[in-house]
């Protein structure tokens, strides 16, 4: 007998639990579309920048393109003559290297999936998708050009700069732009 009233009650709690669950997506079915979108557009954009033609023709030359144009921002900002090799950057003084998800792509491809998956009007999600990739390729720009000063000062605030401040930095302002694009071009329309 008191194996059959142990099923029982069991079976209660899979049926509350499975019918809470059921409740909570049927009353919150747009926030779990939002959800899904955002994490299938993820998936796919990380999908094609692992594919080896794209890595080797669009974002390996792209990274070529961010080393070459960030040593002709420092040699314009002065001080030493820095080249530019590859992703490699060099001076006398220093030399470092733009490794593998150090151009911002993957930070913008966070935005670009929160602009995408949010319902909106296309008209909208172009503005945002626009100025998202000008955002995080100026903060990328930046972040390029203050490591490269931190460098030369130092290994540590380079290490603390690239791992801990510079992340943060470009992730809270991802979700702040997303945010601004919201109130400003979704909200309002």
């Amino acid at each position: 007998m008191a194996g059959k009233t142990q099923k029982k009650a069991t079976s209660a709690i899979h049926f509350g639990v499975r019918g809470s669950i059921t409740r909570l997506i049927r009353s919150n079915r747009s926030l779990f579309r939002i959800y899904l979108v955002f994490g299938v557009t993820l998936l796919v954009i990380f999908t094609i920048l692992m594919v080896k033609p794209i890595y080797y023709k669009v974002i390996m030359p792209f990274n070529e393109f961010l080393t070459w144009s960030s040593a002709m921002a420092l040699n314009v900002l002065g001080g030493e003559t820095v080249s530019s090799s590859g992703t490699n950057l060099s001076s006398n003084e220093f030399s470092m290297s733009l490794a593998e998800g150090c151009n911002g792509i993957y930070a913008l491809s966070i935005v670009i999936a929160g602009i995408v998956a949010f319902p909106a009007r296309w008209r909208p999600k172009l503005i945002g998708l626009v100025l998202a990739i000008a955002l995080i390729m100026i903060l990328n720009y930046i972040r390029i050009l203050t490591l490269w000063y931190a460098g030369k000062a130092g290994s540590f605030l380079f290490d603390t700069l690239h791992l801990y401040v510079w992340e943060f930095i470009i992730i809270t302002l991802g979700a702040a732009f997303w945010y601004f694009w919201y109130e400003r071009f979704v909200k309002k329309h």
